[in-house]
Parts: C-alpha cells; structure tokens; sequence
C-alpha cells in the first residue's frame, strides 16, 4: 500500500544520501568549499508535535554522527547512508507560534501562522545561498495525509526567500 509513511521514507532516502554537515552557522560559513558530492541538509518537521521517537534514535541525547546508532522505523530507510548523516538535536520551535502551525516561522524563527506573508528568510534558504550549486538547489516537499491530499491538495508554506 502506497501511504504517507512509504512517501516519506523514500524521499528521505533519496535526499538523505549526502547530507553531513553542521548546521552551526559559524562553521558552516567558515567551512571550505570541497569537491566532490554536494552536502544536503534536511529538515525532519512534524504537525501536532515532534516526537523524537520518530527520527532520533534512542540514548541519543544530543547532537551528532548517526554512524553507530540504531535508527527508529520511520527513518530506517536511510540506514545505508547513517555513515555520512549527522542529526541536531534539540532544536525547538516553541517561539515562533502559540498554535497549531508557524508555517514560514517554523524555519524562519519567527512568529507565523495561516495567511501571514514571512517577514524574513528561512533556514532552509540561507543555507541554500551558502552550499555549492546542486540540481535542485532549494526544495521544499510538503504534504499531508494522502487521503487529505486526494481531496484537499496542500501547499506547504514552510520556506521563503525573505520578506
């Protein structure tokens, strides 16, 4: 059966392939440009609440190489990558949103919320900006339920270039 969680794993899988690099901005604006594969960064974002149970393999109380952890169920699809993936933890949104979504304030940093334009840049971007040029140099997947997004198609509104 064809359902979200399979989705998901793929596209994790298929993006999740180089990533590996700090998201400190200090180091990464200090990090030399390397040949070779270009980095990816990949933000793991959940609605009603974040469960560390479903990315963060367990022990693991901060951040660090995912090389020799186990991985939970909902990203074990990228185990033949772990070797290269670094996960940060611990990373809150709590700031940025008094309900149930912060859209572009989510990675922005920022209060949002349904129908509010972002008033700044998003992680996402900036890091985009800084990372050598890739295929898709910025992408943002988004989606809800399949059984919503037969009925409802959803824009994710995540990711922005600035105000």
């Amino acid at each position: 059966m064809f359902n979200r969680r399979n989705m998901l794993q793929g596209l994790a899988a298929g993006a999740g392939a180089a990533c590996g690099l700090s998201l400190f901005s200090e180091r990464v604006l200090a990090a030399p440009v390397t040949s070779g594969s270009p980095r990816r960064i990949i933000f793991f974002m959940q609605n009603q609440g974040f469960d560390p149970a479903t990315c963060i393999p367990a022990g693991m109380t901060s951040s660090g190489s995912l090389a020799n952890t186990k991985l939970p169920e909902p990203i074990k699809a990228l185990e033949p990558y772990k070797e290269r993936l670094h996960i940060i933890n611990g990373l809150h949104g709590r700031h940025t949103t008094p309900s149930h979504s912060a859209f572009f304030g989510a990675l922005g940093g920022y209060r949002g919320g349904d129908g509010v334009p972002p008033s700044a840049s998003t992680i996402d971007y900036e890091l985009s900006r800084i990372l050598p040029q890739t295929l898709l140099p910025h992408l943002c997947i988004g989606m809800d339920s399949i059984e919503n997004m037969t009925t409802k198609p959803t824009i994710a509104t995540l990711s922005a270039t600035g105000a």
